[in-house]
């Protein structure tokens, strides 16, 4: 089964020089906890709300002018949206990766997917019914 037949679509990503405050604004607006971070039209990290709590409130950091780039995790695991449960599984598998960032055909962050998540969804639509 595709990943485009399981999930939501929806653009999840946000340039490395966005303000920590629209990061929280679009996580909220979402209703996700991690944001695809792109730079020169390329995912390089992500932002998440452990990010923004483990680094923005005991650095003193101000929402309003600190770019995400200073707080993001550089790096990301990425498929395509045309990629099937297995695949996936196995990206994660090989790469130790929390969660991975879904492309669409342009490249464009359009879902999250953690580790729990595809493990929960591979039981329910790959496994027999016995």
């Amino acid at each position: 089964m595709k990943l485009r037949e399981l999930m939501k679509i929806q653009a999840l990503q946000i340039s490395s020089s966005a303000m920590l405050a629209e990061a929280v604004e679009r996580m909220e607006a979402l209703g996700t906890d991690v944001l695809a971070v792109v730079e020169d039209r390329q995912i390089i990290g992500i932002v998440s709300q452990r990010d923004l709590t483990t680094k923005v409130l005991p650095g003193n950091m101000l929402p309003a002018v600190t770019p995400i780039r200073c707080v993001m995790t550089f790096g990301a695991t990425c498929c395509s949206i045309e990629d099937d449960i297995g695949t996936v599984l196995e990206i994660v598998k090989n790469t130790h990766a929390p969660r991975v960032i879904v492309l669409d055909c342009r490249g464009m962050a359009v879902g999250v997917l953690s580790a729990e998540d595809l493990n929960s969804e591979f039981k329910e639509h790959c496994t027999p019914n016995l």
